[in-house]
C-alpha cells in the first residue's frame, strides 16, 4: 500500500483529502506545518508527498529542496491556489512532479497521484539500476571509460587509479593524449576515425610518466541518446612480467637440458678415451719403474707419460662436464679447500705469469661444511681464477670470499613450493673489463669462448664450473660489475663434521703375493693392469665379463677384485659386485673405470666397494689403493 504525506496548514482540507485517499486504499500521514513535515520525513519514508506551496512557517519550495536532498526517490505534487501559480511553476523547475490548483478535482487528483506513484516506481527502478551498474563498474578489474571522439564522458574508479589521476583532472577534456604513448595515441585516433572496434594492445602513460602495457577492448554504444565508445582497459604489467619470468626460466631449462645432453655425450667419449690413455700412462709408468734416471730413454719415456697425464686431465674435464660424473663427495670446509688451492704448486706456477695481480681473500669464520668433491671444487677454483687472471691482464685484484647464507633457489623462486635452506656461497670477483650481456647468456656452453681458441684453454672451463656446481645440487650466478665480473657459487650446507682422510707417500707400495682378479670387458685393459699389479708383487687373474668373473670365483677365491663399471651388454660393475657378494659375502673390491655415473658408484660404495679409481691410473696411486683395501677388515 503506497504511503502518502499530506502537508497543508488548512486542517479541514487535509482531513478531506485523507478521507478521499483512504477510500482508494492509500495510507496517509498528516502534517500541518513545514517543520512538522520535515520531522515526519526524517522518521519515515513516503512514496509521494502532496505539498502546499505556501505554509505559515516556511515555503513549500524549501520543503521540496529538503525532499530532493534527503528523500531523493519521493515524488512531490504541489498544491496551490490561483495566486501562487508562479511559485508552483518554480517548484516544478526544482523537481516537483506536477501541481494541482485548489479547489481540487477529485478525479484529477486520483489520476495525478497514480501517475506520480508510477513515476516514483520508475525512479526507484532507475536508481537501483544505476547503483547496480555503478557496483559492477567499480567491481570490475578493468578500467572502464565512455568517451565521445576522445572527450571523456564518464569512467569508473579503476580507470582513474590505473593512470593516477583524480576525476577532476581528466573530466570534460580531450584525455587520450594524457594517458597514451604517442605511437599508441596515433593508433587509437586512427581506430576512432575509421570506427574500428575490438581488442588490441597499446602503451599507457601514468600521471608520473611511467609507461606500461595495456589491453583495450572497445565497442560502440548509445549513451543518453548520443553515439559514444565504451572502452575496457586492462593493465598487462603483471602478465608481461610473468611471461618474461617464464621465458627466462624456460631458457634456463633449455640450457640445462642442452648442457646435460652434451655432458652425457662427453661421458661416453671420456670412457673410451680413458681406456685408450691407460696404455699411454701405464706402460711408461711400468717402464720407468724398471729404469734408472740416468738411462738414455728415461727422460723421453717420462715425457710420454706426462703427455698422457695432460691428455688424461682434458678427459677428466670431460668427465666433470658429464652430469652424473663419478667423483665421490665427502664433508669438507670450503675455506680449507680455497686456502690449500692458493698454496698449491699449480697455483704458484700460474701466478708467476701474473706478478702484478693480487689475490685477496675474505673467508668467513665458522663457515658451514658442505658435501663436495675436493677435485671438483679444485677445478672450479682453477678455472675461475684462470679466467680472472686473463681478464685483469696486468695490474689487477681478484677477491675470493665465502659466506653462510639462506637464499631461495632461482628455479623455484616465485613458486608456492619455494623454500630457503642454508648454503655456502663462494664469490670470486675481479676488476677487469667485465662480461657483456650477450656473452653472459652463453658463457657456460661448452666450447663457447671470447678468447682465441687454442691459445687460452679448451673452451670448456666455465662449462666444467657449471656442471660441477650442478653435480653438487647448487647453482652459479654471474654479474657484470662494470668494471669487473663476479661469479657467485651456492652449495648446500651441512651440519656434519669434516672427515679426516688418510694420506700416503708417493712411492708404489709392494704386495706380498696376494691374489687379485681383474674384470674388464677389454682384454687390453686386463693386460695393462695385470702387468702393473704384477710388478707390485701380486698374483693376478683376469675375466672379460661380470658373468665370467662370478664363475671364476665359484672355483677360485681371491683376496681382491678390480672391476670396470661399464662393461659391454652384460652386467655392469655394480651388478657384478652384487652377484659376487651372493657367492662370496664380504669380498673386497675396487672399481676402476674410465667413466661412471655417480649413482652407480654410490650404490657400489653402499654395497661395500672400498675405493673408486679413474682411468688412467698411476702406479703409485694404484698401489696405495690396493694396499689400503687389503688392510681393511
Amino acid at each position: 500500500m503506497p504511503n502518502i504525506l499530506l502537508v497543508d496548514d488548512e486542517e479541514r482540507f487535509v482531513k478531506s483529502l485523507h478521507t478521499i485517499l483512504k477510500h482508494y486504499n492509500y495510507e496517509c500521514t498528516e502534517a500541518f506545518s513545514g517543520g512538522e513535515a520535515i520531522r515526519i520525513l526524517k522518521e519515515k519514508n513516503f512514496d509521494l508527498v502532496l505539498l502546499d506551496v505556501q505554509l505559515p512557517d516556511m515555503s513549500g519550495c524549501d520543503i521540496l529542496e529538503f525532499i530532493k536532498t534527503s528523500c531523493r526517490n519521493t515524488t512531490v505534487i504541489m498544491l496551490t491556489g490561483i495566486s501562487a501559480v508562479e511559485t508552483a511553476v518554480q517548484a516544478m523547475k526544482q523537481g516537483a512532479y506536477d501541481f494541482l490548483n485548489k479547489p481540487i478535482n477529485h478525479e484529477l487528483l486520483i489520476k495525478t497521484i497514480e501517475k506520480g506513484l508510477q513515476h516514483h516506481k520508475l525512479t526507484c527502478k532507475l536508481e537501483v539500476s544505476e547503483k547496480r551498474f555503478q557496483a559492477l563498474a567499480e567491481a570490475a578489474w578493468e578500467g572502464i571509460v565512455i568517451h565521445e571522439n576522445g572527450r571523456l564522458v564518464v569512467a569508473n574508479r579503476q580507470f582513474y587509479n590505473m593512470f593516477g589521476y583524480a576525476e577532476n583532472e581528466l573530466e570534460e577534456h580531450k584525455f587520450l593524449n594524457k594517458i597514451l604513448a604517442p605511437a599508441s595515441l596515433q593508433i587509437v585516433n586512427q581506430h576512432i576515425e575509421s570506427s574500428f572496434f575490438g581488442s588490441f594492445e597499446i602503451t599507457g602513460i601514468k600521471k608520473d610518466g611511467t609507461e606500461f602495457p595495456l589491453e583495450t577492448n572497445s565497442r560502440s554504444i548509445n549513451y543518453l541518446g548520443r553515439a559514444a565508445r565504451v572502452c575496457a582497459l586492462r593493465d598487462l604489467s603483471d602478465r608481461v612480467r610473468a611471461e618474461e619470468e617464464k621465458l627466462a626460466l624456460h631458457k634456463k631449462l633449455v640450457k640445462a637440458n642442452s648442457l646435460k645432453a652434451l655432458g652425457q655425450m662427453a661421458g661416453s667419449v671420456a670412457h673410451d678415451l680413458n681406456n685408450i690413455l691407460s696404455g699411454v700412462v701405464s706402460y711408461p709408468d711400468l717402464l720407468l719403474a724398471q729404469m734408472n734416471e740416468s738411462d738414455e730413454f728415461y727422460g723421453k719415456i717420462k715425457k710420454i707419460k706426462e703427455a698422457g697425464k695432460r691428455a688424461a686431465a682434458v678427459v677428466a674435464d670431460l668427465v666433470v662436464l658429464a652430469r652424473g660424473g663419478s667423483s665421490l663427495t665427502t664433508v669438507e670446509n670450503i675455506n680449507d679447500i680455497v686456502s690449500n688451492h692458493l698454496l698449491s704448486i699449480e697455483h704458484s706456477e700460474r701466478m708467476a705469469h701474473y706478478p702484478r695481480v693480487k689475490i685477496q681473500t675474505d673467508l668467513q669464520d665458522n663457515l658451514y661444511n658442505t658435501y663436495c668433491s675436493h677435485q671438483h671444487i679444485h677445478k672450479i677454483l682453477l678455472n675461475l681464477i684462470g679466467n680472472a687472471l686473463e681478464a685483469v691482464n696486468g695490474n689487477g685484484v681478484i677477491r675470493i670470499s665465502t659466506r653462510n647464507c639462506r637464499p631461495t633457489h632461482p628455479v623455484t623462486l616465485g613458486h608456492l613450493s619455494a623454500r630457503t635452506r642454508n648454503y655456502v656461497k663462494i664469490s670470486l670477483a675481479d676488476n677487469g673489463p667485465g662480461i657483456a650481456q650477450k656473452d653472459i647468456d652463453h658463457i657456460f656452453e661448452p666450447f663457447y669462448t671470447t678468447k682465441i681458441m687454442g691459445k687460452s684453454g679448451t673452451g670448456l672451463g666455465l662449462s666444467i664450473v657449471w656442471n660441477a656446481v650442478q653435480e653438487h645440487n647448487g647453482w652459479v650466478e654471474v654479474k657484470d660489475n662494470k668494471p669487473g665480473a663476479a661469479f657467485e657459487i651456492y652449495l648446500p650446507a651441512t651440519l656434519e663434521k669434516k672427515c679426516s682422510l688418510e694420506h700416503a707417500g708417493a712411492r708404489p707400495l709392494q704386495g706380498n703375493g696376494e691374489s687379485i682378479l681383474l674384470i674388464d670387458d677389454e682384454p687390453e685393459q686386463n693386460e695393462i693392469m695385470g702387468k702393473l699389479i704384477g710388478s707390485l708383487g701380486y698374483k693376478t687373474y683376469s675375466a672379460t665379463s661380470g658373468e665370467e668373473g662370478i664363475a671364476f670365483l665359484r672355483c677360485q677365491p681371491v683376496d681382491l677384485i678390480l672391476l670396470d663399471m661399464i662393461m659391454g651388454d652384460g652386467l655392469n660393475g655394480r651388478e657384478t659386485y652384487e652377484r659376487i657378494l651372493q657367492v662370496k659375502p664380504g669380498q673386497k673390491a675396487i672399481i676402476i673405470s674410465g667413466y661412471s655415473r655417480n649413482e652407480d658408484v654410490q650404490q657400489a660404495k653402499t654395497l661395500g666397494i672400498s675405493d673408486f679409481l679413474e682411468k688412467p691410473v698411476t702406479l703409485s696411486k694404484l698401489s696405495r689403493a690396493i694396499k689400503l683395501s687389503l688392510s681393511h677388515n
